[in-house]
C-alpha cells in the first residue's frame, strides 16, 4: 500500500517480485502471438518503465483505504481494494476491483475500472461492475506525456462518498436517471432512501465474502486468514506508524462472521 515504512515495504517487494518474473508486458502474449520487431519491442520496454515508475511514484498520492499492486504478468492491469471505514451507506465494506489500462495509456483511450462484486451504485453497472468514469472529467485535461492514475483511483475513493454531485444535476426528473450507469440505484437514492441505503448493505456483505483466499486466485492483491505470525507485523506497524495519523491496521479487516483477514 502507500504511505508510511510499510508502504514503501510492499512497494519494494513488488519491484523484486518484478525482477525474478522478467518483463510482465512483453510475456502477457500467447506463444503464437506474431513476433515483434526491435523497435516495438523497445516501445513496449518504455511503456512497461513509464507504468512502474508511475506507480512508484503515487506513494503518499493515494486516498486512505484505497490499495494497488499490478498484476505481476502485465503492468497494465492493476488489482485493487476500496476499504470504507469512515461512514455513509457503504460503511465497513472492502471493495476489491481491477484497472484496466488500454495500451494507448496515458495518451488516448480510458482505463476501466471493473468492481470484483456486484455493487449497487448509480455509478456502477449493474451487470459488469464497471464503473463509469467519464463524470470525473479529470481525464479531459491530461498530458499525454503523464499518467493520472492518482486522479483515478481518488475518484474511486470518493464515489463511495460524494457520488450524487457527478450525476444528479444532469438527472432532474425520472427520465434523467436513464444517465446513469445504474437508473434504478439512482432513482431509489432519490426517490426511497432508506431502501437504497439498505441495498448497499447487502452490497458490502457481499464484498466480504470477497475477501476470503479461495477467490484471490487469479489476483496479485491476495488475502488470507489472519494468523498469530501477522501479530508480529501488527505490532509492527503500529509502533512505525504510531503518531501519523494514518492507521494501517485497517489493512486487519473483521472480514466475514467476525472472522479476520490480512492482505
Amino acid at each position: 500500500w502507500f504511505g508510511g515504512a510499510s508502504g514503501a515495504k510492499l512497494l519494494d517487494m513488488f519491484t523484486v517480485s518484478l525482477k525474478r518474473r522478467g518483463s510482465p508486458i512483453l510475456k502477457r502474449g500467447s506463444s503464437k502471438a506474431p513476433k515483434k520487431t526491435p523497435l516495438e519491442s523497445y516501445k513496449l520496454k518504455l511503456k512497461e518503465y513509464a507504468l512502474l515508475m508511475e506507480y512508484k511514484g503515487l506513494k503518499g498520492k493515494v486516498e486512505s483505504g484505497v490499495y494497488v499492486i499490478p498484476a505481476f504478468d502485465t503492468l497494465l492491469r492493476w488489482h485493487g481494494v476500496v476499504f470504507i471505514h469512515d461512514a455513509g451507506e457503504y460503511i465497513s465494506g472492502s471493495f476489491k476491483f481491477v484497472v484496466h489500462l488500454p495500451e494507448t495509456y496515458p495518451s488516448e483511450g480510458l482505463p476501466r475500472v471493473q468492481f470484483e462484486t456486484k455493487i449497487f451504485h448509480p455509478m456502477i453497472h449493474s451487470s459488469s461492475g464497471e464503473l463509469d468514469i467519464k463524470p470525473a472529467k479529470f481525464w479531459e485535461k491530461r498530458d499525454p506525456t503523464k499518467g493520472y492514475m492518482d486522479k483515478l483511483l481518488r475518484y474511486v475513493k470518493e464515489i463511495f462518498f460524494f457520488h450524487e454531485k457527478y450525476w444528479k444535476k444532469e438527472s432532474k426528473g425520472v427520465a434523467g436517471f436513464k444517465l446513469c450507469a445504474n437508473p434504478t440505484a439512482a432513482r431509489m437514492y432519490i426517490k426511497d432512501h432508506q431502501r437504497y441505503r439498505l441495498k448497499c448493505q447487502e452490497s458490502v456483505k457481499e464484498s466480504l465474502h470477497a475477501l476470503r483466499p479461495e477467490s484471490d486466485e487469479h489476483s496479485s492483491l491476495r488475502f488470507g486468514a489472519f494468523m498469530d505470525d501477522h501479530e508480529v507485523v501488527k505490532e509492527k506497524i503500529i509502533r512505525s506508524e504510531k503518531g501519523s495519523g494514518e492507521s494501517y491496521l485497517q489493512w486487519f479487516s473483521p472480514g466475514v462472521n467476525g472472522k479476520n483477514f490480512t492482505c
